[in-house]
């Protein structure tokens, strides 16, 4: 039972402690409503004046060459509809500065309009700009080195233009006529013409900034975002914040144009290769051919020959057959010779395909070496020369060639070798043919020679055309997914996220302050904190309230009075009835002392005594106990010199009685001189007496002492009080010191001790005030400033 009691007090204890704390942070609300509204005050300025950014994105396919190449072969990647795209080329080169300074170059990126605001400037696109105003640029933007600007400034019918530096320095001025630069020669790179008033304020400002166009395309390149879509996939996502949508769409757009523009002449490049070897091996057939028709025509000339049959049907036929093998055969290694010569004087090139080579051996090889040199040309977009991927692509080519070489190599043995059995068929065939003229012998072999020509000849211009038209068709490289698409709300600045990193702001910013403020606070400030630094030992007999007007602080209370501070020393003299003392002796003997100076002894101490006073009904004295640093004489308008207590004791020709001073039936002794040992006159037998002598006629004896911490003068007179009042201010006394106070007590140096707070609600950080707040700053060196040297 008596566990489950302990268990209930914990709880209720904890409650009550986070209520505590939870009303301790409430009582600033006005800090966190002032800081909020601060906050917010903050967050409109920062959203009415910043340049917002808003979103674009555009996404794009990259098609895959190998899968609709009319020259590729089924491979293990196609079969099973694997990607050949290599998406890190394609971003880099999206990424490139070659690709972006063809945007940059295309689109005059590098020359920028804005309208000048009060707080901030707002780009406009060049289609809104021209739309108001004729402009016209003079120069090629892609050559201009050096940044500009341009203010451009309507005043009284005329524009002025005021040309700044990077700097914002002032370069030069020119003043126009009519709102227009083409009525007047100019050096400048632009003209415009601003002279229909009615499509603008003529109180609006322009500015045109002109930048080279390398600072623009590293701009872009930074601000441009290339990334995929998916691992699986061959889609990119291009995106890009820019200040003005038009400008941002404009640019992606162009951008993937450009790109696409890019991977079509990587395609044409192997067609145009083609074309070119064609052109140059046709020259070189038409003159042979040429060469062989005045031959075949001097022979029939010289020995007039008009037509030749042939006599044996049969062997005709069968020798025919061979010919045109051996025909074939010479064919083929005419086509090997001719590559074999191109693969020679080939440097990276691109090499024709499909020209009549009947080794799939050969076709295969050429066509993987294309895309090898294509891959290494694209490579060299965005890296150097000394690259290792091109480096690897280079032995690659290199081992391709080799490859080609060696298979043209052993096609060309193979056709040597089936050239030598046809010939020595046709041998065979040949002494059947004795009886046949020796000029036919010859034309045919003329005719022969000449049909083949004519087929290598006819062969390579076909491949000429097929080439050609190749060309012309080819495949756009990229399909466009999505056009570039601009957010609706800016990402910059966010407003909803602003807004709610606001809102936290406010509470957390101003709960910590005030968490660490209290965390190092150590200071007494309510009654619960006194009590629990004294271990509740101590009874409180009252709280007295902050004194917000320092002239308040000398007020000496009475009946009359209705003050806060009046009513809590009338709660005080209540509850004093209530206090344990000796009930057999007629007068009451009060001590009143603190730990430290500035804790509020002597306005309790004159208040207390001016309350039971006027009350009529008894008689009051108050003596000034503090001989060290006396405080009476300053709430009655005397001063330090005031004779009292230290000159009644030291001078035995004064009487007490000469030393009254009366205030509303208040008798009062001040503490007089400072003497330079007020420990000696206290413990003195004259102060006995007196104390003995006053106990006689009055009432109430009520001593304002000196501190207790520094000095022992209160202790040489604790033995003569009945009840001690020892003031604790808040705010103010730190509760380390409280420990002393708890030890005077358990030691009992001070009888029947009591506890007044004082100076409550002088901190509204435990939200208990009496409508006054009072900031003190207070150092932790406790001083007291006792001997002579105190201020006279």
């Amino acid at each position: 039972m008596e566990s489950n009691n302990q268990i209930f007090n914990e709880d209720r204890d904890n409650n009550d402690y986070l209520k505590k704390e939870v009303y301790r942070y409430l009582s600033f609300w006005p800090w966190f409503l002032s800081f909020t509204i601060i906050l917010f005050i903050s967050l409109f300025l920062i959203l009415r004046y910043t340049t917002p950014r808003y979103y674009s994105e555009a996404k794009l396919e990259i098609i895959d060459k190998a899968q609709d190449s009319e020259m590729s072969l089924p491979s293990a990647m196609t079969i099973f509809n694997r990607s050949m795209v290599n998406l890190d080329n394609e971003i880099g080169v999206l990424n490139s500065f070659r690709m972006h300074k063809k945007v940059v170059n295309e689109l005059n990126s590098n020359i920028k309009f804005f309208n000048v605001g009060l707080v901030r400037n707002s780009e406009l696109h060049r289609s809104n700009f021209e739309q108001k105003f004729r402009f016209r640029l003079k120069i090629n933007a892609d050559t201009i080195t050096t940044f500009n600007t341009y203010d451009l400034k309507l005043d009284n019918g005329q524009l002025d233009i005021f040309i700044f530096d990077k700097d914002d320095e002032m370069l030069t001025s020119h003043k126009f006529d009519n709102y227009s630069t083409y009525s007047k020669q100019n050096n400048l790179p632009f003209d415009i013409d601003f002279s229909n008033p009615e499509n603008f304020n003529t109180n609006d400002n322009f500015k045109i900034k002109i930048t080279p166009s390398l600072n623009t395309v590293s701009y872009f390149r930074k601000a441009v975002k290339v990334n995929e879509v998916s691992k699986d996939a061959d889609q990119l996502i291009i995106s890009i914040e820019h200040p003005n949508t038009m400008i941002s769409n404009e640019y992606l757009n162009e951008l993937m144009r450009q790109f696409d523009l890019d991977g079509i002449k990587d395609r044409q490049l192997e067609y145009e290769r083609t074309i070119d070897f064609v052109d140059t091996r046709s020259l070189l057939l038409e003159k042979e051919l040429e060469k062989i028709e005045l031959k075949k025509q001097e022979f029939k000339k010289n020995n007039s020959i008009t037509d030749i049959k042939s006599d044996a049907s049969i062997n005709i036929q069968l020798k025919t057959d061979y010919s045109k093998e051996l025909f074939k055969v010479e064919t083929q290694k005419e086509l090997v010779s001719m590559l074999k010569e191109d693969l020679n004087t080939n440097e990276y090139e691109l090499m024709p395909v499909n020209f009549g080579i009947e080794d799939n051996s050969v076709n295969n090889q050429i066509i993987e070496y294309n895309m090898s040199v294509s891959e290494r040309d694209r490579i060299l977009l965005s890296a150097g020369p000394n690259n290792i991927f091109v480096k690897n692509i280079e032995k690659k080519i290199n081992d391709f060639e080799k490859n080609i070489l060696l298979s043209l190599r052993n096609y060309e043995k193979s056709l040597n070798q089936n050239e030598r059995n046809l010939k020595l068929k046709e041998t065979e065939f040949s002494e059947l043919y004795g009886s046949i003229p020796e000029n036919e012998k010859i034309l045919r072999s003329i005719e022969r020679e000449q049909e083949v020509k004519e087929a290598l000849f006819l062969l390579l211009l076909t491949k000429r055309e097929e080439a050609s038209i190749n060309l012309a068709v080819v495949k756009p490289s990229i399909k466009i997914i999505d056009n570039s698409i601009s957010s609706q709300n800016p990402v910059y600045p966010n407003v909803r996220v602003l807004f709610v990193f606001t809102l936290i702001l406010s509470f957390f910013v101003p709960f910590i302050i005030l968490y660490m403020w209290f965390k190092f606070d150590d200071k007494i400030h309510t009654r619960d904190d006194l009590l629990d630094a004294t271990n509740s030992k101590i009874p409180i007999i009252t709280e007295i309230p902050f004194l917000k007007n320092n002239d308040d602080k000398f007020e000496v209370v009475d009946d009359a009075s209705r003050s806060p501070l009046a009513e809590s020393i009338r709660m005080l003299t209540s509850n004093l009835k209530f206090v344990h003392y000796n009930d057999k002796i007629s007068s009451r003997v009060i001590l009143v002392t603190s730990t430290v100076k500035g804790e509020g002894k002597t306005l309790v101490s004159i208040n207390v005594s001016s309350i039971l006073a006027s009350a009529g009904d008894k008689k009051i004295i108050l003596l000034g106990g503090d001989l060290r640093n006396p405080q009476l004489h300053k709430y009655f308008d005397k001063t330090k010199e005031q004779k009292g207590l230290s000159d009644y004791i030291y001078n035995k020709n004064i009487n007490w009685r000469d030393l009254l001073f009366n205030h509303n039936n208040l008798d009062i002794i001040f503490s007089g001189t400072i003497p330079p040992n007020p420990t000696v006159l206290l413990s003195s037998e004259k102060f006995s007496a007196l104390i003995d002598e006053l106990k006689k006629i009055y009432d109430y004896i009520i001593i304002d002492s000196a501190p207790c911490l520094l000095v022992s003068d209160t202790f040489e007179i604790s033995k003569y009080i009945d009840t001690t009042l020892y003031v604790v201010r808040s705010n103010f006394t730190r509760i380390p010191l409280t420990k002393f106070i708890y030890e005077l007590d358990k030691s009992k140096k001070l009888n029947n001790m009591s506890l007044v707070l004082n100076s409550v609600g002088n901190s509204s950080a435990y939200g208990y005030q009496y409508g006054y707040q009072y900031g003190y700053q207070y150092g932790y060196n406790y001083g007291y400033g006792y001997g002579y040297s105190e201020e006279k």
